[in-house]
């Protein structure tokens, strides 16, 4: 007998109903369709919480975001009666990107750099910023290392020299925090920075956000 538009019809939908719909909703975005494997969705899951929220860890960050390192502590005698015109300091954890073999490069922040470190910059020097800036970078137990400063994409970055900096200095991800300043060398009037460093052997994955948002 025929069914009419008025009348309805149950439809039993399968597990396999499900998979096929899921498919085909890939197909039709144009995106190659991948089936989640036993247990990726807990490995993936396990990722996201491999962080670090710990009580301790926090009571740490907030103890070392109060301090305020005296960035000539890190810098030659004959330089430091010369030092210009220095930023709020930068402060970071150090990530594996950081110091990755591969990559050679400090990433700092767009936004803090464009509030503590753009003031400092003429505007010859932030035309020339894609090309990258030659600077002096003073760090830990009298390291000394010439590097460039320049936007990487659209990303602030310390390069060419940066590795060596991080071997002489023995940086590690995750455990080393860093205050980075800028400043102009009053004579010379070229552009340098100054690294401090702290760290922590406690702490050993990322910070979690709520103790990230405790640096500024």
């Amino acid at each position: 007998m025929p069914i009419s538009a008025e009348e309805t019809t149950d439809f039993i939908i399968t597990p396999e109903d499900r998979q096929a719909a899921k498919i085909l909703v890939a197909l039709s975005r144009g995106k190659r369709y991948h089936p989640r494997e036993e247990g990726e969705e807990n490995s993936s899951n396990k990722k996201c919480k491999e962080v670090d929220n710990s009580k301790e860890t926090l009571m740490i960050i907030k103890a070392w975001n109060l301090a305020k390192p005296d960035p000539v502590e890190n810098i030659p005698n004959t330089v430091a009666d010369l030092v210009d015109q220095i930023s709020e300091p930068i402060k970071k954890q150090l990530t594996v990107s950081d110091v990755n073999e591969d990559l050679r490069r400090l990433m700092l922040g767009k936004d803090q750099v464009h509030k503590k470190m753009r003031p400092l910059l003429t505007g010859s020097e932030i035309q020339r910023l894609k090309e990258g800036l030659d600077v002096t970078v003073y760090g830990p137990e009298n390291v000394v290392q010439d590097m460039k400063f320049k936007m990487w994409s659209s990303t602030p970055v310390l390069t060419s020299g940066w590795k060596g900096f991080v071997d002489a200095c023995n940086l590690e991800e995750h455990c080393d925090f860093l205050h980075v300043w800028m400043f102009r060398h009053r004579e010379t009037r070229e552009l340098c920075f100054v690294i401090d460093k702290t760290k922590y052997s406690t702490i050993t994955k990322p910070l979690g956000k709520t103790i990230s948002d405790q640096i500024n």
